[in-house]
């Protein structure tokens, strides 16, 4: 399911409540986005399983949580005040664990190029009648991936402890 409109709702089975998805069948991902060039970041997310090539996305902004199959993802698109941008280069990679919280890291967009970026996005280029093929010509966008895993999983089992007892492990997006 690919988004093609910002502000779009979770889909129902992503939620934290999902009568579909539980630790019994799927990973729950907690991350975090945050722009460093003010105003809107963070309209939606689309993340990508590699194998299977399916879209999950949602309109996701500072915190987020959400239950995804296990395997490996890629952020494939992310929405922002420039449109839809993609990577430019190897896109931010992670991996899901069945049962598992899943912790993705902390996004900084617009982060400074002497924090050496994780990766660079830019603005998708789809042209006329492109027909699905996109292509991201140049960056516009340097992401960071910051590891503030206690601090976003206290803050997240303070919101849902309901939790509590799943096992927490570090899925940090990178290039790799």
């Amino acid at each position: 399911m690919g988004l093609i409109a910002g502000c779009a709702q979770m889909p129902e089975d992503m939620t934290l409540d999902s009568k579909v998805n539980s630790a019994q069948n799927a990973g729950l991902v907690v991350g975090a986005l945050v722009n460093n060039d003010g105003g809107a970041f963070g309209t939606w997310l689309e993340f990508r399983d590699t194998r299977t090539g399916k879209s999950y996305g949602w309109g996701a902004k500072d915190y987020y949580s959400a239950w995804l199959p296990a395997g490996d993802y890629e952020l494939y698109k992310v929405g922002a005040r420039r449109g839809v941008m993609g990577a430019f280069g190897k896109p931010l990679r992670f991996t899901v664990k069945q049962g598992d919280i899943n912790y993705l890291g902390e996004i900084l967009y617009g982060c400074p190029l002497d924090a050496r970026p994780t990766a660079f996005y830019g603005v998708m280029n789809c042209g006329f009648l492109a027909l699905g093929n996109c292509s991201v010509p140049s960056p516009t966008a340097s992401l960071c991936v910051v590891d503030r895993q206690e601090q976003v999983i206290k803050n997240f089992l303070r919101k849902n402890p309901g939790y509590a007892d799943m096992p927490v492990r570090s899925s940090l997006m990178s290039t790799h």
